[in-house]
């Protein structure tokens, strides 16, 4: 069995599971915002609500994982996923994306963000220590 290799400064369990809850509420805002106005957001035309609100529920498991793993990688791969709302603006458009839509975008990668920013700057916690 490979051995995992823990950061040597450990950071706080708590900041690490408060940045982990702020990326899943910003996360859950777009994407309920993306599900109910899909008319607002640019996007394949074959995505319905439904799909959408399905594929949310798999980052809570996402970010729990990561918050198990207690490793700078699988904390940093979690926070990567907040940036996925730009694809949006990959896809051409026929109308303006209203302010509201691009602001929960925007909220959801910075949070995203602060999470990596905070992660490799303070490491990882170790379950071991208080």
């Amino acid at each position: 069995m490979v051995a995992r290799k823990k950061i040597e400064k450990p950071a706080s369990r708590r900041t690490t599971a408060i940045l982990l809850s702020v990326t899943l509420i910003a996360s859950a805002v777009h994407f309920a915002d993306n599900a109910f106005r899909l008319d607002l957001y640019p996007g394949p035309v074959w995505l319905t609500r439904n799909e959408i609100l399905l594929a949310w529920l798999a980052l809570p498991l996402f970010a729990w994982l990561a918050y198990r793993s207690a490793s700078r990688a699988g904390l940093v791969a979690y926070a990567l996923l907040g940036f996925a709302g730009f694809a949006h603006f990959l896809v051409p458009r026929h109308h303006t994306v209203p302010l509201r839509c691009i602001f929960t975008i925007f909220a959801e990668a910075t949070a995203s963000m602060a999470l990596i920013a905070y992660v490799l700057l303070r490491g990882s916690f170790n379950d071991s220590q208080p």
